[in-house]
């Protein structure tokens, strides 16, 4: 694995500069909550049901969030994007402490380390193996590098499987027999959830900027499939992600094992021989 390949996983697993996919095509979601028609100003009638609706949306989609103090997991994962970068089969280790940490390392062919990350709630430790290199930053300069306001905790949900990006207001709800679709706006992004109507567990979310007037607006969305219960949590263990800003990229996620509450350590040792970046 080489540092052109490196860097970029190392940013979709900071945030969601992601990738997605497999030799296998990615089919893109469709959300009935789309709609740029008008809608009907309605009555102080309907205005309460739908505040109503909403309310129990969000709380029946957040009733799926997974509770744990440490979580770890074994991962396959595939990468592409639309400049010829790609990764097949690599090996990733994730291990977290709720609210404290997360550790991730990624490994290539015949399981050689190539990187290994740490975040906690202020930096962010990067190792490139192969290079010899190091980057550490803090958090803000994270946050500002990806343009995306997501801290510790919101990273943790994303890697194992709650709700992100749900802001408190829900509504353009559509009900089909198989699926709830809905958006909820924040201050900086717009997020549309399909949902499954029978236990509201996620099956997709689409992330727009809420600000249109960007050059080159920037499109996220997030696939989960392939439920399994562990320990009496429905979990995901497959996740897929399609970016789409100045470039298009993709990245799949093949969970193997997951396990939650086992003792867990954080090792990251940085050869004094290593270049600072």
């Amino acid at each position: 694995m080489n540092r052109k390949i490196e860097l970029p996983i190392v940013a979709s697993l900071i945030s969601l500069a992601l990738f997605s996919c497999r030799s296998t095509r990615i089919t893109r979601a469709t959300f009935p909550s789309d709609t740029t028609a008008p809608a009907a100003r309605p009555d102080s009638v309907d205005t309460e049901k739908a505040f109503a609706e909403a309310r129990e949306i969000r709380e029946k989609v957040m009733g799926n969030r997974v509770s744990y103090e440490t979580f770890t997991a074994d991962v396959k994962m595939d990468f592409e994007d639309d400049r010829g970068k790609k990764g097949n089969n690599l090996g990733v280790n994730i291990r977290m402490q709720y609210d404290s940490a997360i550790w991730v390392r990624i490994g290539g062919p015949l399981n050689v380390e190539g990187a290994r990350i740490l975040i906690t709630r202020d930096s962010i430790k990067v190792t490139n193996r192969l290079e010899g290199t190091v980057m550490l930053r803090s958090t803000a300069e994270g946050k500002e590098l990806m343009k995306l306001e997501m801290g510790l905790t919101e990273l943790q949900d994303l890697l194992v499987g709650n709700p992100v990006f749900l802001g408190d207001s829900v509504g353009q709800v559509v009900r089909t027999q198989s699926i709830v679709s809905f958006m909820s706006k924040m201050k900086d992004l717009v997020s549309q959830f399909n949902v499954f109507a029978d236990d509201y567990a996620i099956q997709q979310v689409k992330l727009t900027d809420a600000d249109g007037s960007r050059p080159t607006p920037r499109v996220v969305e997030l696939t989960y499939g392939d439920f399994r219960t562990v320990e009496g949590r429905k979990l995901a263990f497959q996740r897929k992600i399609y970016v789409e800003e100045k470039q298009v990229m993709k990245v799949a996620l093949d969970f193997r094992k997951m396990e939650f509450n086992k003792p867990v350590s954080f090792p990251f040792p940085i050869p004094s021989s290593y270049t600072r970046q």
